[in-house]
C-alpha cells in the first residue's frame, strides 16, 4: 500500500490560498497515493451510493405519489375535498418535523444500517395499506404514519456518507442522493401512467394500484438494505482489510471533520445550537423547501391546470424532472472541482425567481410558454436546496454536532411542510395557483439575501483565521476550539 507518514505540508485552495477544512492535518501529514484512494472511492461509489440513492428514492415516491394520486381519481373515491387534500399533505409533515431531531441522533446509538431499514418497511407497509383505503380520516392516519417513519431516513443516509467521503468529495455524491427528488418525480409520472393501465384490474382503482406497487417494491429495498448497508467503513463487506487500513488513515488525517465519536458527548449537541451557521443555513433550507415540496407535491396538479388531460400531465413531469437532475449533477461536480458552493446556489434561486415570475405573469392559455417556464424551476431548486445541504455539512465538524446540525436543518426546512399545502389549496377560476407561486416567488428572493449573509459570514470567519498569529491561533487551541472552531478550519464558500 502507498502510505506514508511525511513532514507537516501545506495546502492551499487555490481559489484563497488558505488551507481548508479537509486539508488540515493535525501534527503530521499522512500520505495516500491518489490512485490508491481513487480505486477505493470508485468501489465505495459503485456499492454504497446505489444502495443509499435507491432508498432516497423510494421515500420520495411514496411520499410524493399524492399529487399523481390526486390527478388520477383518488379525491372522488375517498370523497375527499381540495382542502383535505391540503390538510394530508400538512400532516405527514406534522409528524416528520418533531421526529427528525431526535432520528439524526440515533442514528450512532441504534445504528444505521439497522434504523433506516426498519423504518422504511414501515413506510413501506403504510403506503401499501393506502392502497386499500376508503375514508379520508383513514388516509390521514397513513399520512402521520409515513411522516413518523421517514422522520430518521435522510439523518441516517446523511450521517453515512459523512463518514466514508470527505468535505470536498461530498457535494457530487449528494448530488447522487439529491438526485432521487428529481427521480422520484420522473419515474413517478412514468409509474403514475403505467399503473393507472391497471384501471380496474382486481376491482381497483388505478391510483389505488400506485400507493400498492410502490409499497411492494419499498419491502423489497428495506430488506436490501438490512442485508448489506454498513454504519461506516469498518463494517462495509465490500471493503477487504488493505481497503479499511487506508480508510482508517483517511479519517486520521481528516480526523478534525470525520471523527468518529465512540460516546455521545452532551458540549457538541449545545455547541451547535449555539452555532447562528446552522440558523442561516436551516432558513436557507426552510425557504428552499417551500419550492422543493411545492414541485414534488403539486407539479402534476401545476401542470394539469394549463390544460393537459391526466395522462399527459403524467408524462410532461418526466421531462422538467430529468432536466433538472442533469443540470444539477453537473453542477455539483463543478461545485467540487472549485471547491465553492454559493456561486452556484446563487444562481439556482435567480433561475426559480425567473420560473415563478413567469408562472405568475404568462396568461393561461399560452400554456407552452408556461410549460417552458418549469424548465427553470427544478434546476434552480436542485442546485439552490442540495448544495445548501452539503454546505451545512461541510460547516460542521465533529460527529455529535454534525449529527444535531443535520436534525435542526431538516427540522426548520420541513416545516414548509406544514405550510405548502395551504398556500397550494385555492387557485384562480382560469387555474393559476396564485398564492402557491406568489409565496415561492418570494421564498426564492429570500434565499438569494440568506445564501449571500452566509457567504459574507463565513468569509469573514475565514479571514480572522487567517489573521491570528502563532500566540493567538496557540490561544485558541488552549481555550478547547475543537472541530470547525479551530483556528486551522476553513470553511469552503
Amino acid at each position: 500500500m502507498s502510505i506514508e507518514k511525511k513532514d507537516p505540508l501545506v495546502f492551499t485552495d487555490d481559489a484563497s490560498g488558505t488551507p481548508t477544512a479537509e486539508q488540515v492535518a493535525e501534527e503530521t501529514e499522512i500520505y495516500i497515493d491518489p490512485k490508491v484512494e481513487a480505486k477505493i472511492l470508485r468501489k465505495i461509489d459503485i456499492y454504497l451510493m446505489p444502495l443509499l440513492t435507491v432508498a432516497f428514492l423510494s421515500a420520495y415516491l411514496d411520499r410524493s405519489n399524492i399529487g399523481n394520486a390526486a390527478t388520477a381519481g383518488m379525491l372522488t373515491d375517498i370523497h375527499m375535498s381540495s382542502q383535505q387534500l391540503a390538510n394530508a399533505v400538512l400532516l405527514f409533515f406534522a409528524s416528520y418535523v418533531p421526529f427528525e431531531l431526535p432520528g439524526s441522533l440515533l442514528v450512532k446509538k441504534v445504528r444505521a444500517s439497522r434504523l433506516l431499514p426498519l423504518f422504511m418497511l414501515g413506510w413501506s407497509l403504510t403506503c401499501l395499506g393506502t392502497g386499500f383505503m376508503k375514508t379520508v380520516p383513514q388516509f390521514y392516519v397513513s399520512r402521520l404514519l409515513l411522516g413518523i417513519f421517514e422522520s430518521g431516513m435522510y439523518p441516517a443516509l446523511a450521517i453515512t456518507l459523512t463518514t466514508f467521503y470527505t468535505p470536498k468529495e461530498q457535494g457530487r455524491r449528494f448530488s447522487y442522493l439529491y438526485l432521487s427528488v428529481g427521480l422520484s418525480g420522473a419515474f413517478g409520472g412514468l409509474f403514475a401512467y403505467l399503473l393507472l393501465k391497471l384501471d380496474g384490474r382486481a376491482g381497483l382503482a388505478g391510483w389505488r394500484w400506485l400507493f400498492i406497487v410502490e409499497g411492494i417494491l419499498s419491502v423489497g429495498i428495506s430488506l436490501l438494505l438490512w442485508a448489506f448497508m454498513p454504519d461506516d467503513f469498518n463494517s462495509a463487506k465490500f471493503l477487504n482489510d488493505d481497503d479499511k487500513k487506508i480508510m482508517a488513515l483517511r479519517h486520521e488525517k481528516h480526523a478534525r471533520y470525520m471523527a468518529l465519536n465512540e460516546s455521545f458527548d452532551r458540549r457538541e449537541v449545545w455547541k451547535c445550537f449555539r452555532d447562528p451557521k446552522i440558523y442561516l443555513s436551516g432558513l436557507i433550507q426552510f425557504l428552499g423547501d417551500i419550492l422543493s415540496l411545492g414541485t414534488s407535491t403539486f407539479l402534476p396538479i401545476i401542470i394539469k391546470a394549463f390544460g393537459f388531460k391526466t395522462v399527459e400531465t403524467q408524462l410532461l413531469t418526466v421531462p422538467i424532472y430529468t432536466w433538472g437532475i442533469g443540470i444539477y449533477i453537473g453542477m455539483s461536480f463543478w461545485s467540487d472541482k472549485i471547491q465553492r458552493r454559493a456561486y452556484f446556489m446563487i444562481p439556482g434561486a435567480i433561475s426559480t425567481v425567473i420560473a415563478y415570475a413567469l408562472l405568475l405573469s404568462v396568461p393561461m392559455n399560452l400554456r407552452g410558454v408556461l410549460y417552458f417556464s418549469l424548465f427553470f424551476l427544478n434546476p434552480g431548486i436542485y442546485c439552490m436546496l442540495g448544495l445548501n445541504y452539503v454546505w451545512m455539512l461541510n460547516s460542521q465538524a465533529g460527529y455529535f454536532k454534525r449529527a444535531t446540525a443535520i436534525g435542526i436543518n431538516m427540522t426548520m426546512g420541513n416545516t414548509a411542510g406544514l405550510i405548502i399545502g395551504q398556500i397550494f389549496k385555492d387557485h384562480t377560476p382560469d387555474g393559476r395557483y396564485v398564492t402557491g407561486e406568489a409565496v415561492s416567488l418570494g421564498a426564492a428572493c429570500g434565499c438569494i439575501v440568506l445564501i449571500t449573509i452566509m457567504y459574507f459570514y463565513l468569509k469573514k470567519q475565514n479571514a480572522t483565521r487567517d489573521a491570528l498569529t502563532p500566540e493567538e491561533r496557540q490561544r485558541w487551541i488552549d481555550e478547547g476550539k475543537t472541530g470547525d472552531a479551530h483556528p486551522d478550519f476553513r470553511f469552503i464558500l
